[in-house]
């Protein structure tokens, strides 16, 4: 959805959006997530001279895949936020080099007259994504050698040390609990 930003300096009021979003409008679909459902938001986009503020709340369903046992799993995200948006800079325009002060890494750009609130919203869905996305704390994850989820089922593999550098410490591991 583009919010037309010269539209809303003639109205001189904010704009409300209560909408749902689909996974094909936004861009959050990789190989660790995606939607399960489509996003609902409640956004007020205002203006306040040639800054764009936008706050709202967002609730999402996310269908993970867990880096220890690659299992899929559900997480839900609701969020509220209060994001900033201003014009882009004019010195990088024509590919020069800016820099950035530490006051502007909590404000975003926008280029033209127009602000597109599903860039908006998938930047807040990929910033709930985790890192290293874990079903359970206790996932025990895959077994190394044969691949079986050590979750559902056991194995039969012998855990040899894969580096012989590692030896030396395995015999005083050994000694200890003797």
């Amino acid at each position: 959805m583009i919010v037309d930003l010269a539209e809303l300096r003639l109205k001189q009021r904010p704009i409300y959006v209560d909408s749902d979003f689909q996974e094909n409008q936004l861009l959050v679909k990789s190989k660790i997530a995606r939607l399960t459902e489509p996003v609902h938001s409640n956004l007020k986009v205002s203006l306040e001279s040639d800054r764009v503020k936008v706050e709202g709340r967002l609730a999402a369903v996310l269908c993970l895949t867990c880096c220890r046992c690659a299992g899929e799993f559900e997480k839900s995200a609701e969020k509220n936020f209060m994001l900033t948006y201003v014009p882009d800079p004019k010195s990088g325009r024509d590919g020069e080099e800016f820099e950035l002060e530490y006051a502007d890494l909590d404000v975003g750009f926008y280029w033209g007259d127009q602000l597109d609130l599903a860039v908006v919203l998938s930047e807040q869905i990929l910033l709930e994504i985790p890192m290293k996305p874990i079903c359970q704390e206790e996932c025990k994850g895959l077994c190394d050698q044969c691949g079986v989820d050590l979750n559902l089922s056991t194995c039969d593999c012998t855990r040899e040390l894969a580096d012989p550098r590692l030896a030396a410490l395995a015999d005083i591991k050994k000694r200890l609990t003797n």
